[in-house]
């Protein structure tokens, strides 16, 4: 039997990484998906988007600090 950990993410770069033990900065949602943004330890950020009726079009992007600085100027 396998257990699976949804806080445990692979982020659309590939890195496996656990949002367990990550700083929730924004957190949105409405009746067909969430979009929320965690900060990790190391300084760079995920932003989570969750599709209720569809999962597998879940995304996890990793984002430093310069991204998320210049996402902020636009």
């Amino acid at each position: 039997m396998m257990t699976i950990n949804p806080d445990i993410v692979t982020t659309t770069c590939g890195r496996t990484l656990d949002l367990s033990n990550t700083e929730l900065v924004i957190e949105r949602s409405n009746s067909l998906f969430s979009y929320n943004i965690h900060k990790l330890h190391s300084g760079e950020y995920i932003i989570a988007e969750k599709f209720y009726a569809n999962p597998f079009n879940n995304r996890y992007i990793l984002l430093n600090d310069e991204q998320i600085e210049l996402l902020k100027n636009l």
